[in-house]
């Protein structure tokens, strides 16, 4: 008799726990599949924005719904016993009503057999939320270069760097017969800093190492090489822009739209300026109503927005400063100058006292940023080019959220 009890206590036991574990696996499998499914659906919107697309929030549930579908959830499947729920925005949870998010809901029966409290069909309910969401990635300066490219990044020994909330990046995996991913020949520690808890980044290694910064989190090479963070950006649209518009105010102040001459000597109002033939200095914000001096620069080719052409040149000399303020909304919100991918013309700032004063991001994909005044200053949110060559110029930058670019990634956000 008590072998019996036993037997049966123990029978119990197991069949609880082969149950339980049945329970858990469906509802773990439920879960990928409406994590999975939402994630579809938030590429589908990140897609829409980024290629220029207008939004379609019945593609992207569609998207959500089929990839369901494809790990074994179909709305009314199994004999009705599975529910597949989308909603675009989510109507629950801190993203409710947003409509860069959307979320997915699977329901399904699990029928378990063994133990008679659990016998029959057991509702399992799991939700995915997906969408596009801002990236820091911690680097005030990236050079993105991810070829065998030797000096990548260099300073010269005349060259200052100062930078807070972010560290460098260094994506040029150069070393041995190459040569260095990236060189310094400043010998003075104070004159090339990284506050902690950043530091420099490299995927190949370096020259002088006794010169890089050991403050924050030191310089480490053989690192991991890291995207584009602004590669899915879109070029902007020439739609309601006019070519070479007239200037507003005595002092001539130049409008938002599309110019084919070189830019330089002036002030900016508000707005987008597609440039296809390049800026100079003395490039200034202004303020007076009805502007606020907010500006998005897009460099290209002559050709915009059809392929081909010649890319106009961003350089300045002698003394003429540049300032200028990112815009704070919109798809460019802090991203001041953005130079097309396909043009590979190097951006000179060069000057004996000239002063760059951006707020904002610098973003040329494809080119490479030289400063070679001994006096050239860039103050600024953020710097990220094909290559950096800081010869003789002074980078001083407080990285923030606030006053820099933040790629818009699709990912898991509940």
């Amino acid at each position: 008799m008590l072998v019996a009890i036993t037997m049966t206590a123990m029978l119990f036991a197991v069949g609880l726990a082969i149950d339980t574990g049945q329970l858990f696996v469906a509802r773990r499998a439920a879960q990928e599949a409406a994590d999975a499914a939402a994630y579809a659906g938030a590429v589908v919107l990140y897609q829409q924005t980024t290629l220029g697309w207008a939004v379609d929030e019945t593609v992207a549930t569609l998207a959500a719904t089929t990839d369901a579908q494809r790990n074994g959830y179909v709305d009314g499947g199994s004999g009705g016993l599975d529910a597949v729920t989308v909603r675009l925005p989510p109507t629950s949870g801190p993203h409710i009503n947003d409509h860069k998010y959307l979320e997915v809901v699977i329901s399904t029966q699990v029928r378990t057999a063994l133990v008679p409290n659990q016998s029959g069909l057991n509702i399992i309910r799991v939700r995915g939320v997906a969408g596009s969401e801002p990236l820091n990635n911690g680097y005030a300066i990236m050079a993105l270069n991810r070829g065998n490219t030797p000096n990548a990044f260099s300073i010269g020994v005349n060259g200052d760097v100062h930078l807070t909330g972010g560290g460098i990046l260094i994506n040029s995996s150069c070393t041995g017969g190459c040569g260095v991913a990236a060189d310094d020949t400043q010998t003075d520690h104070s004159r090339f800093t990284v506050a902690a808890p950043y530091g420099v980044d490299v995927a190949g290694t370096v020259g002088d190492v006794a010169n890089w910064p050991t403050t924050g989190s030191g310089t480490r090479t053989g690192q991991p090489q890291r995207p584009d963070p602004f590669a899915g950006f879109p070029k902007p649209s020439t739609a309601g822009l006019t070519l070479d518009p007239a200037a507003i105010h005595s002092g001539g102040t130049l409008v938002s739209g599309i110019y084919d001459y070189k830019i330089s000597g002036k002030k900016l109002c508000t707005g987008v300026y597609i440039l296809k033939a390049g800026m100079g200095g003395d490039i200034s914000r202004d303020t007076t109503a009805p502007c606020d001096g907010k500006v998005f620069i897009f460099n290209t080719l002559t050709n915009y927005p059809a392929a081909g052409g010649t890319c106009g040149a961003i350089d300045t000399g002698g003394n003429h400063d540049i300032d200028l303020q990112a815009m704070t909304t919109g798809t460019y919100a802090n991203l001041v100058l953005y130079q097309d991918p396909a043009c590979t013309a190097t951006v000179n700032l060069n000057g004996s006292s000239l002063s760059v004063t951006v707020t904002g991001t610098i973003y040329l994909p494809s080119a490479k940023l030289t400063m070679v005044g001994n006096g050239m200053t860039i103050t600024g949110g953020q710097i990220v080019a094909d290559t950096i060559d800081v010869q003789n110029g002074n980078i001083n930058i407080t990285f923030a959220s606030g006053t820099s670019a933040q790629p818009i990634l699709p990912r898991l956000a509940e």
